[in-house]
């Protein structure tokens, strides 16, 4: 991302058209075991969210790597997105038997969409 300059978030059009939506399946079971690491959960860890909201990812790698090491239970972690903190983004382990479906790349029309909500301009 270039920056938030004239009055919207600048990203070259490179990124956008990169992205994918990528669908999963677990055939193990149909429950992964996520350790979370929002609201009161995380507090009660002596932790705020500063632990997601760095583009800086030393502190949250740390966390997720302490994490997988204390218990073969956890399947990932789940922590408040860094870009939008009303939703969750996830951190799964490769122990958790996920595999990927399919990707598929953006449509244009969704990158446009996506670029309306979030206030970006393609450059």
């Amino acid at each position: 991302m270039r920056g938030f300059l004239g009055g919207s978030y600048e990203v070259p059009i490179a990124e956008l058209t990169e992205r994918s939506v990528v669908r999963f399946a677990c055939e193990r079971r149909k429950t992964l075991l996520l350790a979370d690491l929002t609201g009161s959960a995380l507090k009660a860890l002596g932790l705020n969210n500063d632990i997601s909201a760095s583009a800086d990812y030393v502190t949250s790698q740390a966390w997720a790597r302490a994490i997988h090491g204390a218990s073969q239970r956890w399947d990932g972690i789940r922590y408040v997105s860094r870009q939008m903190n009303k939703g969750f983004a996830y951190a799964m382990f490769k122990r958790s038997g996920l595999r990927k479906l399919r990707a598929e790349k953006l449509k244009a029309r969704q990158v446009d969409d996506l670029c309306d909500q979030f206030n970006v301009t393609a450059v």
